[in-house]
């Protein structure tokens, strides 16, 4: 099990945060800690793209859903972008959909800040 993260500023204090691979048991702290420094370095702005993330589990989930409190705390937010079928289906089972705005394009969320 794998998980990349990649990082890239999007203008406007806007950060791109593009996740690859598997979110789990494995990878779930190393998820956890990089998304913490990324909070922490002051971005405080984040969009997380799902796209090539073909596993989530609810640890994965308590993870995004901490993130999104973390940012609301300091005037911050959270969006979320091309979730895979799995992924979606997780944040339906959960109702995490009524919670976070979810969209399908990194236009339609850079947008969704302004």
């Amino acid at each position: 099990m794998e998980i990349r993260i990649d990082v890239r500023p999007k203008g406007n204090d806007i950060t791109l945060v593009v996740l690859r691979g598997e979110i789990g048991t494995e990878t779930v702290n190393q998820f956890k800690d990089r998304i913490d420094q990324i909070v922490a370095d002051g971005k405080n702005r984040l969009i997380m793209d799902f796209q090539e993330v073909n596993y989530l589990n609810s640890m994965g989930l308590g993870v995004v859903a901490a993130t999104l409190k973390k940012l609301k705390k300091v005037k911050g937010d959270l969006k979320l972008i091309n979730l895979s079928p799995a992924v979606q289906e997780l944040f339906e089972l959960t109702r995490l959909t009524k919670v976070f705005e979810i969209f399908d394009s990194e236009e339609s969320a850079l947008k969704s800040f302004s």
